[in-house]
């Protein structure tokens, strides 16, 4: 996204923001004065494992080993690409390569250190209680995706081929998309989310549950997203008993949104190319929380909050932030004339 698209996307929320007379204007708890850091903010231990010519090396625990299935298990490959060949050694690692705001301040770009809408308008994120004897809540937030290659950034491991070399950039702002702002207005433009947003799919994400409890991913089960609830309808609301997991759960639900606006591609399995992913491969992915608290560890989507956000909500703030890991499979290799 150029900075003109950036700058126009702002004056439209900007816009939309202001013409919202019957929401009332809150100040912003928008932290806007540090911009990200990758040297401080990510958790590098979760690159590992590192796998190389079938070897896994570095530390790592069982979570992380359980979150490798889709490592390199073959030591070599062989790619082509037009009239040009090469071979070498299979390389996978974790990538951390897009960060995540979910924040309940429109226009706060955590990663950015700036606030673009001080007075949120119908765009303001919320939190309420549902009233069926339960004690789940209902929260609303925004969504920012930036594309960040951290390896890029530090000018590191550029000798890959894999690796990504595009800049710093900010992807999407869901303050400019009116199907953010409605479930049902989703609906009418993703209208599988009528199918895979019913009872009966739900169901099904009881297993999936279970499995991201253990450390494990039900990949064919695209549509549920373990504890953290379900990626359909793709809109800004999600239910929730524990804060830390909705934020989660809306920062996995911007990642399969990008790939349904076909921005989202991986690695092949043999490691020669990178493919679009217009619906997502889980077990591709893992988190790890930045703000407002950093966490200890990456964890895959939907993993119960219980194991892993406890003391990641710190009192008064309700922005998240998050880095995104991507399983990056390589062919490193010397070409052939």
């Amino acid at each position: 996204m150029s900075r003109k698209t950036l700058l126009r996307a702002a004056a439209l929320s900007l816009a939309l923001s202001l013409g919202s007379a019957s929401a009332p204007a809150q100040a912003s708890k928008c932290e806007a004065s540090t911009i990200f850091n990758p040297l401080t903010k990510v958790r590098w231990t979760c690159i590992f494992p590192i796998t190389i010519g079938g070897v896994r090396v570095g530390s790592f625990d069982s979570l992380s080993k359980e979150l490798d299935a889709q490592s390199a298990s073959k030591p070599l490959c062989a790619c082509r690409k037009g009239a040009t060949f090469w071979f070498g050694v299979k390389v996978s690692f974790w990538s951390p390569n897009r960060m995540i705001d979910v924040v309940t301040e429109p226009g706060c770009m955590m990663a950015l250190g700036a606030d673009l809408l001080p007075t949120g308008g119908k765009l303001q994120g919320s939190q309420s209680g549902i009233a069926d004897g339960t004690n789940s809540q209902k929260m609303f937030a925004q969504m920012h995706y930036y594309i960040s290659p951290v390896w890029k950034m530090l000018d590191m491991f550029t000798d890959l081929p894999c690796i990504e070399d595009n800049g710093f950039d900010v992807a999407m702002i869901t303050e400019v998309l009116p199907t953010w702002q409605s479930g049902t207005l989703g609906a009418i433009i993703q209208p599988e989310g009528i199918l895979f947003g019913n009872p009966a799919a739900g169901l099904a994400c009881m297993a999936d549950s279970a499995a991201a409890a253990a450390g494990k991913v039900l990949d064919p089960l695209f549509w549920c997203m373990g504890s953290w609830g379900a990626t359909y309808p793709i809109a800004g609301d999600i239910h929730f008993g524990d804060s830390v997991e909705a934020w989660a759960g809306l920062a996995a639900r911007g990642t399969y949104l990008m790939g349904r606006l076909g921005a989202l591609t991986i690695s092949s399995a043999d490691g020669c190319s990178f493919k679009a992913q217009p619906i997502w491969t889980k077990s591709r992915y893992k988190l790890q929380i930045m703000e407002p608290v950093k966490g200890g560890k990456c964890v895959n989507i939907g993993r119960p909050g219980a194991l892993w956000s406890s003391g990641k909500h710190a009192p008064g703030k309700d922005n998240a932030q998050f880095m995104s890991f991507e399983k990056v499979i390589c062919c490193a290799g010397v070409s052939t004339p």
